[in-house]
């Protein structure tokens, strides 16, 4: 009886936060229709490539021309959205523009929600919990999430890389390294976010999973210079970097608008130079990188253990990731199930350790402080406070996990 009444308030509280969700989607209706979206850089991207210019993927006039073809209507843009992500992505939305840009929109949505459906799926085998949910429950807890229905709203392309992850996490369970390394490589579209996990695999000696990962990057890559060619690929790095510094100096993006290492010391270190901190960043990154390959033991892990260790490394990676914006924290729905799944299915686990569990759980499904930080105020780097207790608490319950483990052939 107790536990249906905690079914039933849980479905209420995703409720109440989808709610919340659908007023603000429908808010931004007209927003959407005119062009307003991130899904706009993937669109003019596609249209490039479809209209025969790809050597000019990354010129700004380009872009900005046919942006006005489909977007005309955003009066806060003197300049293009710019297309920043690597050349392959854009070969993946020509098909979608020969719709209507709202049309597209429409669809490429509803193919995230199929990316959220096929996670659940790709997740059940190894997480015997998740059969009894059905994929109606799994979507309204997933939308519930600000980041996921944030990333919706946008039409970015994050949601993709958080199904990858699930296999990437499936893969390396049953020691299908060179698989697993494979799927990573597939996410190099937000190679940011890729590279840290990558990195820890590195550290912990993973080479087969290093092998699937360069495999996939070097036929990524040569799709690049195809459709680019050589100077263009050669050049897209110092693009990127140039575009990062020119939005950062007219604050469209910015580090206090991010949930990361980088942004939280913007607050801490704010009249420091731009090197001195970016040293800084880069010192407590590559330590909490170092921290994440040494505390996760996965060949040797428990399936408990194995999974709090790969959610530790999630977190991490979004951390030290260089960007980390309300959307990016999708990632953080394999965690949250990794670490629910562990909660439900471990007994011997006190009313403390669950507190200390759910306190980062709930502020990290509760909207309204996402809203407050990422629409009303410049300060979602707050959430990077809340990543951090959360990888105190995994560390914390990984070393009395592997504690309890060495214990056990004493006591039998």
């Amino acid at each position: 009886m107790q536990k249906e009444k905690y079914k039933v308030f849980l479905l209420l509280f995703l409720a109440g936060m989808l709610s919340v969700h659908l007023i603000l989607a429908w808010n931004s209706f007209d927003l959407i229709r005119k062009g307003y979206p991130d899904f706009t850089i993937f669109y003019s991207g596609g249209s490039i490539l479809r209209q025969g210019l790809a050597r000019q993927l990354y010129d700004e006039a380009t872009q900005y021309r046919v942006q006005q073809q489909f977007a005309a209507g955003v009066s806060i843009r003197q300049g293009p959205l710019p297309y920043n992500h690597p050349p392959f992505e854009a070969v993946a939305f020509i098909p979608f523009t020969w719709m209507r840009y709202p049309f597209a929109y429409l669809i490429w949505g509803l193919c995230n929600l199929v990316f959220l459906s096929m996670m659940l799926f790709v997740l059940r085998p190894a997480l015997p919990r998740l059969r009894s949910i059905s994929a109606a429950v799994w979507l309204l807890a997933c939308v519930a999430f600000f980041p996921i229905f944030f990333a919706l709203l946008q039409g970015q392309d994050v949601l993709f890389l958080v199904l990858l992850f699930a296999a990437v996490y499936v893969l390396l369970r049953r020691n299908s390294d060179i698989a697993a390394g494979c799927c990573l490589g597939l996410g190099l579209f937000r190679f940011h976010l890729v590279l840290p996990l990558v990195l820890i695999l590195l550290l912990q000696k993973r080479m087969k999973a290093i092998f699937g990962f360069l495999t996939t990057a070097a036929g990524q890559a040569s799709i690049s210079i195809a459709i680019i060619g050589w100077q263009g690929a050669l050049a897209y790095p110092g693009r990127v970097w140039h575009l990062e510094q020119d939005m950062e100096r007219h604050q469209t993006v910015f580090p206090l608008r991010m949930a990361n290492i980088r942004g939280l010391l913007e607050n801490l270190l704010p009249l420091t130079s731009k090197p001195v901190n970016a040293i800084v960043v880069a010192v407590i990154s590559l330590a909490l990188v170092l921290f994440a390959a040494r505390k996760c033991k996965w060949k040797t892990a428990s399936p408990s253990e194995f999974d709090l260790s790969f959610s530790l490394c999630i977190v991490v990676t979004l951390l030290v990731s260089y960007h980390t914006l309300p959307y990016d924290l999708s990632l953080l729905l394999l965690p949250i199930t990794l670490t629910l799944h562990y909660l439900f299915t471990n007994e011997h686990i006190d009313r403390r350790t669950w507190l200390l569990f759910l306190i980062p759980l709930a502020l990290l499904f509760f909207s309204p402080i996402h809203m407050f930080l990422a629409l009303c105020t410049s300060h979602y780097n707050l959430f990077a406070l809340v990543l951090f207790f959360w990888c105190w608490v995994l560390s914390k319950e990984i070393a009395g996990s592997r504690q309890k483990q060495s214990q056990e052939p004493l006591v039998s």
